[in-house]
């Protein structure tokens, strides 16, 4: 499908804060880490699709891991996780929800739809970063 960025995660959070943090903390533990950013589902189908404006591999490399958000406007993380799960050359890529959601269900609901791990964003921020490493440590190495 695509040429795989021996390197490169993509990020789906709708909050710039949230997305900037989960970057620095992910950077911690491999500095040369080339983390993407996209603010909602649809935007991340265009980038795992190659579509307008990420057709050039070269500068949007396909992601070795995508870091979920579910809450978030048009296309939710439960929307991109489904659609992902319709896209055979998608089978192979991890998928790690990592949300501020407390319903009960949605981690059921996430796991079912094909996400490979289900983690909680911390309000702490030591614990976020110690969270944020231990999924890059677990899902990169």
């Amino acid at each position: 499908m695509t040429e795989t960025g021996a390197g490169t995660i993509l990020i789906v959070e709708d909050n710039p804060d949230h997305a900037l943090l989960v970057r620095i903390a992910a950077r911690r533990v491999y500095p040369d880490l080339d983390v993407r950013i996209v603010g909602d589902g649809e935007k991340a189908t265009a980038y795992l699709s190659g579509n307008a404006p990420f057709e050039n591999r070269l500068a949007h490399p396909f992601p070795r891991l995508l870091i979920l958000d579910l809450v978030m406007p048009r296309l939710d993380g439960f929307g991109l996780l489904a659609w992902i799960d319709d896209q055979p050359q998608l089978k192979e890529l991890p998928v790690v929800t990592f949300t501020s959601s407390v319903n009960p269900g949605d981690e059921e609901r996430a796991l079912a739809l094909g996400a490979d791990a289900f983690y909680t964003k911390p309000a702490d921020l030591d614990e976020l970063s110690n969270t944020v490493r231990a999924i890059v440590e677990r899902w990169l190495d």
